[in-house]
């Protein structure tokens, strides 16, 4: 069965990717080994919220992804999408000095977050002082993917084994010009030696409450207000926490009501866990595959080479997205939309989003 392009990974990179590419005109299909947001997409707590840093790309491609997200899910998925700002603090005095020296690149809405003005957090925590995000928001995965994928198909259950033979990309009965590999931290079903991704174990933990939260919060966790009655709590972990999942949860139950003691009534609903794709410099990694072979091993790339250069060896219709860390919901509907540009219009992603720099990297370290 023919389409313009196969997907593997239905988290949000893949889904994203696949509403743009359908908007586009192309036809098709979704595939993944469990099923629609089955990975750490399922696990967010999804979050949009932007990146405190002191400038440079990864947190100027960070916000410009947080302004996208904040318009594209309030148009696309109203009723997923719920806006109530986001009360951003650090988690002590020597965090409290990166704080300070933050927020002269601080390129969004904000205003000093003050301990009259969130009465449901304890005001002890503001002592080292804080910043309140106005256009801060929160989305539902479940019903996002949903929106998103109307009128997509999908093969889920399916173990994808890609195969390029006949100038096509092959998986089972199906096959397609284009392969995108939206596969998160889970083992790249082609193997790019030059490509690490590691994956950093996040929990997400839903809970029902009476309590009155009325915005985000987030410290060395996040709780989120409350809507209608739910209130969810996450966190990233580092990645060898020798701690059970049990234990990790009751943590995180205990640090939230630590921060909201209104949260004391709360009854978990549902736990969710799953590994979040990072890759060295935490900046996604969106475009076409290079070809590692097409480098003579006994030089070395000249300097002068730079990602995206059109002297680079692609692999043929092969096409990554990844990358995206704790942040999949900020950093998906930008992503997705540079990756449909790409396959459908040929509009080159910029250099620090491009694949090519690791690939550049391992050529010239080997």
């Amino acid at each position: 069965m023919r389409y313009d392009t196969l997907i593997v990974g239905a988290g949000i990179a893949g889904v994203c990717t696949a509403y743009w590419l359908k908007e586009a005109g192309q036809k098709v299909l979704l595939i993944d080994k469990k099923g629609l947001l089955g990975g750490a997409s399922g696990a967010a707590g999804a979050f949009l919220s932007p990146r405190l840093g002191r400038g440079g790309p990864l947190q100027r491609i960070t916000n410009e992804a947080y302004r996208f997200a904040l318009d594209f899910y309030a148009q696309k998925t109203p009723d997923a999408f719920f806006q109530k700002g986001l009360v951003r603090l650090p988690k002590n005095e020597e965090d409290a000095k990166k704080f300070a020296d933050y927020e002269p690149f601080i390129d969004l809405p904000y205003q000093r977050a003050l301990a009259d003005d969130f009465a449901h957090i304890i005001p002890d925590v503001f002592a080292h002082g804080g910043f309140f995000f106005p256009h801060a928001a929160f989305v539902d995965p479940s019903r996002v993917a949903q929106r998103l994928l109307e009128g997509i198909r999908s093969a889920f259950n399916t173990t994808a084994r890609p195969e390029y033979r006949g100038g096509m990309w092959h998986i089972g009965k199906f096959y397609a010009p284009n392969l995108v590999l939206a596969t998160g931290a889970d083992q790249l079903p082609i193997a790019l030696p030059w490509l690490s991704i590691g994956g950093v174990w996040g929990e997400r933990v839903d809970v029902r409450s009476r309590a009155d939260i009325p915005v985000t919060l987030h410290q060395k966790l996040s709780v989120s207000a409350n809507v209608e009655g739910l209130v969810r709590i996450g966190a990233t972990h580092v990645r060898s926490d020798p701690r059970s999942e049990i234990e990790r949860v009751n943590q995180l139950i205990v640090d939230a009501v630590g921060l909201v003691p209104a949260l004391c009534d709360q009854q978990i609903v549902r736990i969710y866990a799953g590994h979040r794709a990072s890759v060295a410099d935490h900046i996604p990694v969106v475009g076409q595959a290079g070809d590692i072979g097409a480098f003579d091993p006994r030089r070395k790339p000249p300097r002068s080479l730079k990602p995206e250069d059109p002297a680079i060896a692609k692999i043929p219709g092969l096409y990554l997205i990844n990358g995206f860390g704790g942040r999949g919901f900020v950093f998906g509907p930008l992503m997705g939309k540079i990756l449909a540009n790409l396959i459908t219009r040929q509009i080159r992603p910029e250099a620090a989003l491009s694949a090519d720099r690791f690939l550049l990297r391992h050529a010239r370290r080997r």
